[in-house]
């Protein structure tokens, strides 16, 4: 039944983002603010309470601004915002427990170098343990997101990935247009390596379970995970949250970034 529900939502969320492309077909900017919108918005309605759904900035205890966060997704109950302006706030960077950054479109090698950069100014102002997504509604495929890492131009000599530029790339890339859930793993091929791994899964009426499904649980249940930690003694041992599976893995892609 709790699978139901979260295909129910997500397909209600998807009709909604599909809208936005049907009427305004030509004007990327306004589809990119209305699609951050209506994210915002079910992810604000459908989350767990005890946090908020914002968007804005994040400050860290030396005082140094991140940029712009699509949507801050933030412990509102035991932090309020530093500062409010309309719907932007700015937030401790204790106080978050996951980001997202929303794009309309990539599809091109400099606009993924530019998503790398951004990961990596706000991840360095972020807490370690707040989870990173990147949510693309018309994306690359999972092979040309490959060869857009392959190719990015890292400052200095070295031109690889390796554990300390790792910890700053997004944590989940959700592609919804092209489907795919890529999260950070361990990647087994001719060697032990560090990368993405996506599973395309079918649900037990063999009907594809949609990335973005996966992206709303994943949300979910990292959001009532923090909850829990807060939560009482007694509401730890009388509660527990787990999304029974349904699933049966149909595909599997992976991106390769660097050897351990």
């Amino acid at each position: 039944m709790i699978n139901e529900y979260f295909r129910l939502k997500t397909e209600e969320l998807l009709n909604e983002l599909q809208q936005v492309k049907s009427f305004i077909k030509k004007h990327n900017p306004t589809i990119g603010i209305l699609t951050e919108e209506i994210l915002r918005k079910f992810l604000a309605t459908y989350l767990p309470k005890g946090i908020s759904v914002e968007q804005g900035f994040v400050i860290n205890e030396e005082g140094v601004l991140s940029k712009q966060i699509d949507i801050l997704i933030y412990d509102s109950n035991l932090y309020a915002p530093f500062y409010r302006i309309n719907d932007i706030v700015v937030v401790p960077n204790k106080s978050v427990i996951a980001i997202v950054e929303v794009k309309t479109t990539v599809n091109s090698k400099s606009a993924f170098h530019e998503i790398i950069d951004y990961f990596n100014s706000v991840a360095q102002i972020l807490r370690y343990d707040t989870t990173k997504y990147l949510f693309i509604y018309n994306s690359a495929s999972v092979g040309q997101l490959s060869h857009y890492f392959d190719n990015y131009n890292h400052p200095g000599e070295y031109q690889e990935f390796d554990h300390d530029t790792f910890q700053y790339l997004p944590d989940v890339m959700v592609g919804i247009n092209s489907s795919y859930f890529l999260c950070k793993d361990y990647v087994i091929s001719e060697g032990d390596m560090k990368g993405y791994t996506s599973y395309n899964y079918l649900d037990n009426t063999n009907k594809d379970i949609s990335s973005l499904e996966l992206f709303y649980k994943d949300i979910y249940e990292n959001v009532f995970g923090y909850l829990s930690k807060k939560a009482s003694e007694e509401f730890n041992r009388t509660s527990h949250f787990s999304l029974k599976s349904d699933k049966t893995l149909k595909s599997f892609f992976a991106i390769e970034l660097f050897n351990i």
